[in-house]
This record gives structure tokens, sequence and C-alpha cells, in this order.
């Protein structure tokens, strides 16, 4: 089945806390007791009717304060995520992070109801898909997303102007073209825009400068690579766009609290616990 969903659990363990990343989005949505969730230094308390929206960016650590903790859990490729969904502006609280954002959402409780049944309805096709269970989990998933729309709308960049649009065009150009020298003045050209208003209102709708978004992109797929990979520490530098190994290991150390070879063995020593 192709589906955007990679993975997708029920779980009712209360794992150990542990700072970790996804190579991909997360959600995590609550059904029952209550759990901490720290995210690149936001504090969230998740209790039931709580969903909260995680990018590969995000460095998140996660403390069930109660038992049960019951919670549904799907890991997304963003990409075909985006790809799939018929409205991109309900893919941008996986990107986006304007001032007010919140990781945590949580949900009046006469939502409670509606939101179980769309999740379980979610697990059941994904579990057991059938004929068109991925435009039927598509569906499903938009329902889901507009609902949280509903509830907090500033946490999606629904553009009411051409450059709300075109700023989410740089970001697409961004991640497919980070390994090369991208250069403000040449994306600002290119999409005809101003380099102080494109600095300026991507910051505003994303979150973080071009250049950051940049940086980003390429740290989040030396994380992959370190992961995924053999690959030596200064070919993965090269492979990412950075022209340099020693610029390179401190971006990745500042950004993720680890030199490039201790996280591949912090990664490793997880997947042989089964973390």
């Amino acid at each position: 089945m192709n589906s955007f969903i990679t993975q997708f659990r029920f779980s009712d363990s209360e794992q150990p806390p542990h700072n970790h990343y996804h190579l991909s989005c997360e959600v995590i949505y609550v059904t029952e007791g209550e759990a901490e969730f720290l995210v690149d230094g936001h504090r969230y308390l998740a209790r039931s009717g709580s969903i909260v929206f995680l990018n590969s960016f995000e460095q998140h650590e996660v403390r069930a304060l109660s038992a049960p903790y019951r919670r549904y859990f799907m890991i997304i490729d963003s990409v075909e995520m985006e790809r799939l969904l018929s409205c991109a502006a309900l893919a941008s609280i996986f990107k986006n992070r304007p001032v007010g954002f919140s990781h945590c959402v949580s949900l009046p409780e006469q939502l409670h109801e509606e939101m179980q049944l769309l999740f379980r309805q979610l697990y059941r096709e994904y579990s057991a898909p059938g004929l068109y269970s991925t435009q039927l989990i598509r569906d499903l998933f938009e329902q889901m997303l507009i609902r949280v729309c509903r509830v907090c709308p500033g946490n999606f960049t629904i553009g009411d102007s051409s450059y709300a649009g075109r700023i989410g065009d740089i970001q697409k150009y961004i991640e497919s073209h980070f390994t090369e020298d991208i250069r403000i003045a040449d994306l600002a050209k290119q999409f005809f825009i101003s380099p102080y208003y494109l600095s300026h209102t991507f910051k505003a709708q994303v979150g973080c400068s071009p250049k950051q978004y940049i940086q980003l992109n390429r740290l989040s797929y030396a994380k992959e690579l370190l992961e995924t990979t053999d690959l030596q520490v200064g070919q993965i530098a090269y492979q990412c766009g950075f022209g340099d190994i020693n610029n390179f290991i401190r971006a990745f150390r500042e950004w993720f609290g680890a030199s490039p070879n201790r996280y591949r063995g912090e990664s490793e020593k997880e997947k042989s616990e089964g973390i």
C-alpha cells in the first residue's frame, strides 16, 4: 500500500525518558493518562484529547506522568504526505513554526469521541488495508487535520496573499536543492521577491530564516545518513552540502548536542536495545 504513514501503533507502555529524533514527522494522540513533552525547549502537558505534532528537525523528550498512558502514534513520510494531501496548507503544521505555535493541541471535550473514532478508523485501515485504503487514509487524515485547524488555526499557515504561497514554493525549492550552493539573493531573484522581504516573510511564516532552513535540511539529511549508511563523516558533510567538514561537525554538535560520530554510536545503541 502506497501510504504516507510508515508506522502506526497504539501503545500503553511506559517508555523511559530519553532524547530522540525521527527522520520523519510524528503525530501522538493521547487517549488516556498524562505525559510531559519537552520539544526543543518547550514544555507541554499532554492528557486525554491532546495531539502532539513533531517534525524531523525537532529533538523531543517524553515522560509518562500517570498510568496507564495510552496513545496512538504515527510516523509520517512528509514528502509523500504533501504529495497526497489535497490541501497543502494542512501540511504546514509539520513544517512551519510561526510565533505562537504550539506542538501540543488540546481538543475540547466535545471533540474527544469524534477524534478517537477518526484514529480508530485510521488505525484499522493502516493495519488491515483494503480496496482504496490509500485514499481513505488520506481522507481520514485530512479530516483529523481540519478539526485540529478549527481548534488551533494559528498552527497552520493559511496564506491569504501571493507572498504566502511564494514562501511555500521557496520552502519546497530548498527541500529539493539544499545540497547545492543556495544564495538568498539568487532565491529572491528567482521567486521575484526582494531579499529583505524574503528573509522577513520567510521567518515570520516558517519560524526560521532561509539560511537556517537550508542548514536544518542539511543536518536532517546528515542525521539520516549517519543512521542508515557507513559513510565517513567527511563524505556525509560533502554529500549534505557542507563545504567544510569542521563547519559540519560544529553545526551538527550545536543543533543535536553531540558530534556526528557520537550521535551515530548512540543511534546504533538505541537500535540494539530496541528503543
